[in-house]
Parts: C-alpha cells; structure tokens; sequence
C-alpha cells in the first residue's frame, strides 16, 4: 500500500506487441521499482475520440474505488500516450471532480498528448496542470500529431518538440508518425534508467535554446527524477541513436 503504481495507456492504432509500447512496459517490469498497470484492449479500434469519454469514465471508477479501499491517490501516476494522454488526463480530473477533491492524483505524464482539435477539446478537455498534484508533458511532434496546448507543470521539448531531425522519410504524415512515437522511446528510456537522464534546460524557446541564451538557467531530467516543485518548458537535444539521452543539457 505504499508503493507507487503506474498505470500506462497507450494511443489509438496500438498494441502490447507494438515495439514501442512494449518497450515501456519491458522498461518498468524491468525495474522492478513499481507496481505496474497497463490498459489493454482485445479490439485495436476501442481507443477513439469518439470512445474516449466512456473510457476515462471506467478508469475513473476503478481509481476511486482504489482509493476508497485506502491506497493513497498521491501515490499514483498516471502515463498516457497521444490519445491515451488526454484520456488518462480526463480520467485524473473527473477522480477529483467526483471525490470533491478527497483523491487528487500524485502525477500525470502526458507522451505527446494528441491534438484533439477545437470541439474535441471541449468536449473530451486538454490535459493542464489542474489534472494533478505534478503533470508533465513530453512533447516530440507539433505540426500535426502532438498538441503543444496541452502542457503540465512543467513541459519537455525533446529537439524542439516539432520534428525529430532523424524522421525523413518522403510522406508529411509518416513523418509526423515517427516524431510523435519517439515520445514513447524517450519515456521508455526514462524508466529504465537509475539515474537522471534527458538533461534539460529552463528556456522560452528552442530558438534561445539552440542560441546558448539559456546556458546559465536551471536544468532538470525527464521522467521520475523530476521534482514536485519544477515549473516552466525545458529544451533538450538527444543523440541520433540509442542511449537517446545526451551527457549535457548544453545545445
């Protein structure tokens, strides 16, 4: 009852077998440092903007009849990718709505959270640092997948957070693709880790950033080494290849 748990959603189109969501799952069973929770579904077309409502609303009542039977709401962390993110933070903001703020989650992390557009946004809602006592967000891909609005406490730009340089390929949304699942690499590489990876620094832009105009600001990690406390958009390079996180936060 006093170890953190870490329930992970993935996005629409997506599997246990896709390499990336096993990579995150293989990357927390490894570690042996949480209890861990994956939501899965037998049909691959279950994970919708048109479900998402319905399923936030079952995750919902299991959190809080979790919490009603005493394990603590602030130890528990919620990960979710694209979809998976803004359903995950649906869910987190309705436990607190319908337990009158008795249950706040401890942490929310969204990977890339999914741009929902203008009336999905409404009516589904953006994850926001409302959601929970820390939200994050990681965010790899800006055109067209990933949805900058939808920012945590604190927000992680990983190569500026629009395009990754490595995703070249000819077709605009197989770009678009490759940039956004890398936040499931980046996260899985996280939760491997012992020690802080993905060194980052406080910044307003990726053009300051890039510039050294941020050389001297504070620097913080992606992932579970981030303090509670930790506010503003970070900016972070990686290498082209795995090990991704690089020795420095220094463009």
């Amino acid at each position: 009852m006093s170890r953190i748990t870490v329930i992970f959603h993935y996005g629409a189109d997506q599997r246990i077998e896709t390499p990336e969501v096993h990579d995150v799952i293989s990357s927390y069973v490894g570690n042996g440092l949480y209890n861990f929770v994956v939501v899965d579904y037998a049909d691959v077309n279950t994970i919708s903007t048109g479900n998402a409502n319905s399923i936030a609303d079952g995750i919902t009542t299991s959190l809080i009849n979790l919490f009603e039977f005493g394990y603590s709401s602030g130890l528990m962390s919620l990960v979710g990718f694209s979809l998976g993110a803004q359903i995950m933070a649906r869910a987190s903001r309705q436990v607190q709505d319908r337990s009158n703020r008795r249950h706040i989650v401890g942490r929310l992390t969204g990977l890339d959270p999914w741009a929902l557009g203008p009336i999905n946004s409404i009516t589904i809602g953006s994850l926001s640092p409302t959601d929970a006592q820390l939200v994050e967000s990681i965010h790899t891909e800006g055109n067209s997948r990933g949805d900058h609005g939808s920012r945590g406490h604190v927000s992680f730009f990983v190569n500026g957070g629009v395009n990754q340089p490595w995703c070249s390929q000819t077709l605009p949304g197989n770009r678009a693709d490759c940039s956004h699942i890398f936040a499931l690499t980046v996260w899985a590489e996280t939760a491997r880790s012992t020690t802080g990876v993905f060194p980052s620094l406080y910044c307003n832009s990726w053009s300051e950033f890039t510039a050294g105009l941020c050389n001297n600001n504070s620097m913080s990690y992606i992932g579970r080494t981030t303090a509670n406390n930790l506010r503003g958009s970070y900016f972070l390079r990686t290498n082209n290849f795995p090990p991704f996180s690089r020795n420095t936060p220094f463009p």
